[in-house]
């Protein structure tokens, strides 16, 4: 049990400390460019490594497969039961973005990583980009209330995602100099998204506690059950367990909260989903990761 504490520390310490960074970036440094770094994450590094993780991984494209299918169902009865949930209780049902969508890239990736190395990587990013389908197609239009799909033909993310399938499906060899350029652009995505991560949350402030408490609850129990359920219906085991379910239960995207504010959802009651939910994940991502090893 100690060792496993100790690793489970290893795990979790990088990601925390680039946070504090990005924390104390915020109090202590000249402002940090927060859209700007999202846009070049977004639009260059994350596309970059994407691409060459799922180009040069050792992981079977049939086993990335399995994983893309098990997350894509995650995030299907996920919205679903949240919808629910929100109709029940009488709240606007559009917000089951902001619960669903979870910090699968700022910090899923980070942990997959430290907890399983380039394999767990390699199904991590998976199932981001599942979900960054998904949130940039559907999840858009329906936050939006608008039917334009013009925000998917324009992803730099969602076509590294197509281009790199299409290489795995037909065995091309990418240039060398390809491979190592993306190589050096995705190393950049991992560490910013953390600093970015410890900047985004210092400047929230949680906004009606009682019921943010509560629905911060009801959205990381939601996601365990959902997350060890389609682990099990797909018979997942090892790695691609452990990442699924991992990456079915990170804390709630920081994006969201930009989501909300583009258009015109309840900003203050994302934020405040956003900072209590990472704040838990302090206490339960460790017992997940005792769990999942």
């Amino acid at each position: 049990m100690i060792d496993i504490g100790f690793q489970v520390i290893n795990i979790l310490a990088p990601s925390v400390l680039l946070a504090l960074i990005g924390l104390i970036w915020f109090y202590k440094g000249p402002e940090f460019p927060v859209p700007f770094v999202t846009t070049l994450v977004v639009n260059v590094c994350m596309p970059g490594l994407l691409f060459h993780t799922l180009t040069s991984t050792t992981v079977d494209l049939q086993s990335m497969a399995v994983l893309a299918l098990a997350a894509f169902t995650t995030q299907v009865v996920f919205v679903l039961l949240i919808v629910a949930l929100l109709l029940y209780a009488g709240k606007d049902w559009r917000q089951c973005i902001s619960h669903v969508v979870g910090n699968t890239g700022n910090l899923g990736l980070p942990v997959c990583f430290f907890a399983f190395g380039e394999e767990g990587l390699a199904y991590g990013i998976t199932f981001f980009a599942v979900q960054s389908f998904l949130l940039f197609s559907v999840g858009e239009v329906i936050i939006s209330g608008s039917r334009s799909w013009q925000t998917l033909l324009r992803s730099p993310i969602l076509h590294a995602l197509w281009l790199a399938v299409v290489v795995r499906v037909v065995d091309f060899t990418v240039p060398d100099v390809v491979l190592n350029t993306l190589q050096l652009v995705g190393q950049i995505v991992i560490p910013l998204m953390l600093i970015t991560l410890g900047v985004s949350l210092a400047g929230m402030r949680a906004a009606q506690l009682p019921s943010t408490l509560i629905w911060s609850s009801v959205r990381t129990c939601t996601a365990l059950f959902i997350g060890v359920a389609v682990a099990q219906v797909f018979e997942l085991a090892g790695v691609a367990r452990g990442v699924l379910i991992i990456q079915t239960v990170v804390p709630v995207a920081v994006f969201n909260y930009l989501l909300a504010l583009k258009h015109n959802r309840d900003v203050s009651e994302v934020s405040g989903m956003i900072l209590v939910t990472h704040l838990a994940a302090i206490v339960y991502l460790p017992v997940i990761l005792v769990f999942v090893l």
